[in-house]
């Protein structure tokens, strides 16, 4: 060979890597419409589409004015959340991936939700103090999409209006959220060392939320800012509270993007909170969907393997066949009974719903009227403005425990129904083929086919989040958001919202400040606790009316969507055992020669499917005689 002839030679083609379960569902879809299961190709994809994007979702929390929107921005690596020295964040606002960058805007018009497009530069009037002063516009939350590389990854960031010294309702409200939550980064400037609010929030978060991270903001303005990094580790240290901490600046980190400048992007200290938040919060959220995505690959091709099992059974003994088709049209009759209004686990979601709704209201209702009677006896012993702001926190962080025991109980209350329909189902002993030489007689295992996350036995933190421990399957899924969107009536720090400027706080400093129980001013005294007691039943009922309103909302939402959950999975075993009885008819007219063709395709779309459930977690199920449903 001439060297010019060597020289054009082609260089050897890299050899491929190892097989990815990204790359085999997609193989698998093919395989799902070459059978015609366009009903299993949507679930295939929808585990794809989970293993690329999962939910994530992060709240970003602090004080007034301590660089929150910054701090987005900075992540962000865009001016997404308005940022100004006069301008403070009034309203909730949870940006999430786009291809392009939008804004809408959720708020209440005589007492209706409306959801209005706008366009993003116009943001800050709609979600600041300068903007939307004492939030008149009545904003509950923005949606915001910006086509950012960290959101792309299923991220959702949070940014929430200041707490306004982390003793009103907004505090309370916020860790009211946090279970539901996937990670906080909790935000404060290096002007100043924590504060004992900021100290006792944080020891009450780690017990709420998987993951928190603590950002000191505005090194960049403070020449002494490790020092406070220092004491305020020291702070932490002594609360018992062991999180990451990481000191950052958004302005050189804006500055850095701009200039593309690595090392002064290195001096913002960004790359370590981007890490930090990688690898505390977005990657054991994607562990979790990647489990998710795994447990409905693993079923669907268990249950499209072990008819095709069947088939290539009936191909090898056509005797079987009329008997097989018998079998297998009663079980898919079986299976149109139970898909029906009248069947038992039908009607065993509609009652455990129903009872769950109401044992959950009824301790609802119980623990706010224990609320309301304490503060009563409280408010008679009243005597100064400074025992008010105290009691008003206490009742605050107490109502705040409701409301998440309420979701908590939901959560725990939807598990324990799926299981119990899911081994309903399991008992009815759907029997696939009749038994017969060399084959057991097996049942359909339904469970298997469900993929619902269980709870979690053991806490994450080692006994810390006893009361969280079963969150896990919520966190970072819409309800989280449909929480935030709840939370609209809760978080912002406006004269509307419920928590942050009820009458409670408005007249917190003012209503008992300076009075003494001196004879000349009992009777005022006792028109303000009058006054105080009547604030508290209403704040209690407000917050009643709301909490009731949405839970009711999601039992609707958890019995439509269990119903439509398990009678999807119905209908795909429906669909398999019709299927594959067709093709037992049609293997008794097939020739020798057909059926040694049709039993070749088996063996190589089943070589497909026991890659996909081996990457899948599932292992390749052992040659042999197996029936549909047994793994």
């Amino acid at each position: 060979m001439s060297a010019a002839a060597t020289a054009a030679a082609p260089a050897p083609a890299a050899p491929p890597g190892p097989p990815t379960l990204d790359g085999v569902i997609g193989e698998l879809v093919r395989v799902l419409r070459a059978l015609d299961r366009d009903d299993l190709v949507n679930r295939a994809t929808a585990a794809g589409a989970r293993l690329h994007r999962p939910s994530t979702i992060v709240c970003v929390v602090g004080e007034f004015k301590q660089g929150k929107s910054s701090l987005v921005n900075g992540l962000l690596g865009a001016e997404v959340c308005p940022v100004d020295d006069d301008l403070a964040t009034s309203a909730i606002t949870l940006v999430r991936f786009g291809e392009h960058p939008s804004a809408v805007v959720r708020r209440r018009v005589d007492d209706q939700p409306v959801a209005e497009q706008i366009p993003p530069e116009e943001l800050d009037g709609w979600v600041s103090e300068v903007g939307n002063p004492g939030n008149h516009k009545q904003v509950e939350r923005v949606d915001i999409t910006a086509p950012s590389a960290i959101l792309r990854q299923g991220l959702t960031l949070v940014d929430t209006p200041g707490m306004g010294g982390l003793g009103a309702g907004h505090a309370a409200a916020t860790l009211a959220f946090l279970p539901f939550a996937d990670g906080l980064i909790f935000v404060s400037d290096a002007s100043a060392e924590l504060s004992a609010p900021e100290v006792a929030f944080l020891r009450r978060a780690v017990e709420l939320c998987p993951t928190v991270l603590f950002a000191q903001t505005k090194t960049d303005l403070y020449p002494e800012w490790e020092r406070i990094v220092d004491i305020n580790r020291g702070h932490l240290v002594r609360a018992g509270v062991d999180i990451p901490l990481v000191a950052v600046s958004s302005v050189l980190r804006s500055e850095a993007l701009a200039r593309r400048d690595r090392r002064l992007n290195a001096l913002s200290r960004f790359p370590e909170l981007i890490d930090s938040l990688g690898t505390g919060i977005v990657q054991p959220a994607k562990a979790t969907a990647e489990e998710r995505s795994k447990a409905d690959i693993r079923g669907i091709t268990g249950l499209v393997r072990s008819a095709l099992d069947d088939e290539k059974r009936l191909l090898a003994d056509p005797t079987a066949v009329s008997r097989a088709t018998a079998e297998l049209e009663r079980a898919a009759q079986r299976l149109e009974h139970l898909r029906g209004p009248a069947a038992k686990w039908s009607a065993v979601v509609g009652d455990r719903v129903t009872d769950l709704s109401n044992e959950v209201s009824y301790r609802f209702r119980s623990g706010m009227r224990t609320i309301s009677r304490v503060m009563d006896e409280l408010v008679e012993d009243l005597r100064t403005g400074e025992q008010w702001d105290d009691m008003v926190r206490e009742m605050q962080a107490q109502v705040a425990d409701e409301v998440t025991n309420v979701f908590v109980a939901l959560e725990e209350g939807r598990a324990a129904i799926h299981h119990e329909v899911a081994t309903l189902l399991q008992d009815e002993h759907l029997v696939l083929l009749p038994s017969g030489p060399g084959r057991r007689q097996d049942t359909v295992d339904v469970a298997e086919l469900w993929q619902g996350k269980a709870l979690d036995s053991a806490d994450a933190r080692g006994g810390k989040q006893k009361l969280m421990g079963g969150l896990t399957g919520l966190r970072g899924a819409q309800g989280g958001v449909v929480m935030f969107g709840m939370m609209g009536q809760f978080l912002p720090a406006a004269a509307a919202t419920l928590m942050a400027s009820n009458p409670v706080l408005l007249g917190a400093g003012a209503l008992f400040g300076g009075l003494q129980l001196s004879e000349d001013r009992k009777r005022k005294v006792a028109m303000r606790r009058q006054s105080a007691r009547q604030q508290v039943r209403q704040f209690l009922d407000d917050v009643q009316f709301e909490v009731t309103n949405e839970t009711s909302q999601l039992v609707r939402d958890m019995q439509r969507d269990m119903r439509d959950e398990f009678g999807d999975r119905l209908a795909e075993l429906q669909r398999t055992y019709t299927d594959t009885a067709q093709r037992a008819q049609q293997t008794a007219s097939q020739t020798q020669e057909q059926a040694r063709r049709r039993s070749a395709e088996i063996d190589a779309t089943v070589a497909v499917l026991d890659q996909v459930s081996a990457l899948a977690g599932g292992g390749a199920p052992a040659p042999g005689p197996r029936g549909r449903g047994s793994r």
